[in-house]
This record gives C-alpha cells, structure tokens and sequence, in this order.
C-alpha cells in the first residue's frame, strides 16, 4: 500500500513537472501580459463559446486573439525585448505570430498602440489600420487609428518605419484618411524632447488631434491637459 501511494505521487509529481514545463515553452512562444489596468478584455481565437473574458496578467497573447481596452485601460505584453503597449479605447488584433521566423503582423481597429521590436530583425513585424500599414524590424514606433475621423496615423519613435512604402526616421510620422490615396507627412523632432510634449507640440496639436495619444507616454512641459491617462509602465522596462 504504501509502495503504491509513493508510485502514485512520483507519477503525479512528473505530470505536473511535465504541464510547468509545457506551459513554460508556450509562454516563451508568444507575447505575455506583464501589466493592466482597468478594464481589458480579450475574444481567444481557439475559444469555442466567442465569449469575451477578462484578460490578467501572464495571459498569452496567440494569433487571432483580440484585445478591447476600455476608457482610462491598457494592458502591456512583452516577447523577449519586444514589447506591445495597447492604449485606452482601442481594439488590437494579433492577426500572425511565428517566433521561429520571426514574424509578426497585428492590426488595429481602433485606437492606440506602442510598440518596441528587439527580436524581429531577420523577420518582419508589421501593424496594419484601414489606411495605414507600418512594417520594421528592429524599432520603436506608435500606430493610431481615429474612427470618428477615419484616419490612421503612424509615428516613429526610434529607428527607421516603413510605411505605405514610404520609410520615415526617428521623429516623423505619416497619415492616410480613409479614401485618401496621400500619405501626409508630419515632421515633430523639435516638438517632443527627452523632458516631453512641448508647447510647440500643443499649437500642432490642433491641426493634427491625433497627435494626443502621444501624451500617455510623453507628457506636457509648460502646459496642462487632464484629458488622458497618463502611462505609468512607459520607460521603464
């Protein structure tokens, strides 16, 4: 009896040694939420019932999941040095995932999202809106899309980003409204310093709202604005 009971728990301690070390290798496959904040919500491609959960943090982010973020919510997923930040009221899908050749293409509705890519130099890493498509291999670079203006905005924040074949350096950005054929191009080098959103940057601003989804991570120097939430996990990863 009591051989069989030391059997029975060998035999359950390697299964469960077996799940760690199985969901271990699959985190390590994909993105992993390291941060939320209020309220985020994802649809699990693999999920039978297309019921809508509450997303956690160590949830895994898999090809076809889609992730809603609601007012004053984000949520922050990291791949190795890669890191994906979706900003408030934004809806972000993962539409391709291949950590072997490094490839990766995800597309936003609407909204906001960050993204910093270390680990995709000999692939691709490439965000989509309706009228914009960003691809890089190694940089740092927003994507928005404005639904109420139908028009998607990308911004680089370091590094070269090509967008709608056009390549933009550090410090410009690119637009397209939807119908729209021409790229606008936006030059804010001057206007966004190591410090933050500059005043300058409030008077272009109102030209271009758009350009206030840079404020979560860069804030204002010399003005006010309490029209968002400001990102507390930016710079420090």
């Amino acid at each position: 009896m009591v051989v069989r009971r030391i059997m029975s728990l060998r035999i359950l301690l390697t299964l469960f040694s077996i799940l760690l070390t199985s969901v271990s290798l699959f985190a390590e496959e994909f993105a992993v939420a390291t941060f939320t904040r209020g309220k985020v919500s994802f649809l699990s491609a693999t999920d039978s019932s297309k019921l809508w959960k509450t997303l956690k943090v160590n949830d895994v982010l898999k090809p076809g999941d889609r992730i809603k973020t609601g007012n004053g919510s984000k949520v922050d997923f990291l791949f190795q040095e890669t890191e994906i930040r979706i900003q408030p009221n934004t809806d972000f899908t993962l539409n391709e995932w291949n950590s072997d050749k490094k490839i990766a293409k995800a597309y936003v509705q609407n909204g906001a999202a960050w993204f910093r890519v270390n680990n995709f130099k000999k692939g691709s890493f490439e965000v989509s809106t309706q009228t914009t498509t960003a691809g890089v291999r190694g940089t740092a670079f927003g994507v928005f899309y404005e639904e109420k203006d139908k028009k998607g905005y990308t911004c680089v924040c370091e590094g070269l980003v090509n967008i709608n074949g056009s390549e933009f350096s550090k410090g410009t950005g690119g637009a397209v409204k939807l119908g729209a054929t021409e790229l606008e191009k936006n030059d804010y080098k001057e206007l966004i310093t190591k410090e933050g959103a500059t005043i300058q940057f409030k008077e272009k601003r109102k030209g271009n709202p758009m350009l206030s989804k840079c404020l979560p991570c860069h804030k204002p120097v010399g003005w006010e604005d309490n029209s968002f939430t400001p990102d507390e996990t930016y710079g420090k990863k």
